[in-house]
């Protein structure tokens, strides 16, 4: 209800679609119309356009409003994989809903709400039909999607295959007949791709080709801190992890090597970074990163300690979780050329989930700092709009 209330808000003061709106406004418009064509700019699948016709049909910002219910569950239910506090589950699931990058996206009608929780509810339910069809729909939701159901699907593999308790032919085999309806989700895909002319994106390919793009890893990383800071920020072992790190001169110099081949050789500029002044990525990139050619090379320490960071809060985690979420995460985030922080919600969101309890008080501060981020962003994005020479009295906004 509240969430509607804001999206009601935001018609007053942006009553037309906005930004990538335009697109997918466009298509479900095109839809309600019964008119089936496509519009060649629009990149991911139909699954949000089709769930709108039948009740968002000129007001589709609250079709995100009515999946707000099903995305706290599907919060709530991950949660409980790894904790069973009801009370932390709501708490932490409140905080991945005021994530600011996700909650500003959905209150206008984009398609990160929707890809969340299909993903969430699906990593949630043990395997069978049911997560297969809802994995099905977060592929026709977002394509990158396919990365967490094969990630799901290994996971549920060496579980079936511990429980056999020995590794031959017979146990593998059998390992996977029980996984059937899962093993038809890469074999859509792969036939998806192939008459897709092998691309993953239905339009715009172009300037949607994928590319070793390592530094968005980094990126992610740094994204992680940024969202997780009233987390780490009041964890005393957090500082004792960075302090270890002070005192490993050879591990960092190992690092501080690596790190400045790959900002050498993978530092990747997308012409649409630079090209739309709206996006905050715009002006760190052209503020900090063209600032002078060194600058690139000073960020390093910080991805040394956001990956250090990250490194200290999933240490309790099996190290083929560890290994399966940072492949994961790898897969989705490296091959996209243009930094764009909504492309890491997944990926935090999973990790926000799983993380272990912590104090009631640093729960009331994470959803304070959200709030605070949140309200700020918001200001920016309604009260502050802007004009471009080339198109005078249409107004601009700021967002992530």
């Amino acid at each position: 209800l509240l969430h509607s209330l804001l999206v009601r808000y935001i018609y007053k003061i942006v009553p037309e679609p906005y930004m990538d709106e335009i697109f997918h406004v466009d298509q479900t418009r095109r839809y309600c119309s019964h008119n089936f064509t496509w519009n060649p700019k629009i990149t991911t699948p139909p699954a949000l356009y089709v769930i709108s016709v039948p009740l968002f049909c000129g007001h589709e910002r609250y079709a995100n409003s009515a999946l707000i219910p099903f995305a706290f569950v599907g919060c709530c239910q991950f949660r409980r994989l790894f904790q069973k506090n009801s009370e932390s589950s709501l708490l932490v699931s409140l905080a991945v809903l005021l994530l600011p990058v996700l909650f500003h996206s959905s209150l206008l009608y984009y398609t990160d709400l929707l890809s969340l929780t299909t993903v969430l509810w699906a990593l949630s339910q043990p395997p069978g039909l049911f997560p297969t069809l809802i994995f099905a729909l977060s592929l026709c939701t977002r394509q990158t999607n396919i990365i967490w159901a094969a990630a799901y699907g290994c996971v549920h593999f060496f579980l079936l295959l511990k429980n056999e308790g020995k590794f031959t032919a017979k146990a593998v085999i059998s390992s996977l007949l029980r996984l059937w309806s899962l093993l038809l989700l890469p074999i859509a895909f792969i036939v998806f791709y192939v008459l897709n002319d092998r691309s993953i994106v239905l339009g715009d390919h172009s300037a949607h080709r994928p590319v070793p793009h390592f530094m968005q890893i980094h990126y992610f990383f740094v994204f992680f801190i940024f969202s997780a800071a009233p987390l780490l920020g009041s964890n005393l072992k957090t500082f004792q992890s960075l302090g270890r790190l002070v005192f490993s001169p050879r591990k960092n110099f190992i690092s501080t090597v690596l790190l400045i081949f790959c900002v050498f050789f993978f530092t990747m500029q997308h012409p649409y970074l630079l090209a739309d002044n709206r996006h905050f990525t715009f002006y760190i990139w052209r503020r900090w990163f063209l600032r002078h050619p060194l600058c690139r090379y000073l960020t390093v320490p910080l991805y040394i300690v956001s990956l250090q960071l990250f490194r200290y809060t999933v240490s309790h985690w099996p190290r083929f979780l560890v290994l399966l979420y940072i492949l994961g995460t790898v897969a989705v985030v490296v091959p996209v050329h243009l930094v764009e922080p909504r492309y890491f919600i997944t990926s935090y969101v999973i990790w926000r989930l799983s993380y272990v309890d912590r104090p009631l008080t640093v729960l009331l501060l994470e959803l304070l700092y959200e709030a605070i981020v949140n309200v700020f962003v918001l200001y920016l994005f309604l009260a502050k709009p802007f004009e471009w020479p080339h198109e005078p009295g249409v107004k601009q906004r700021f967002m992530w």
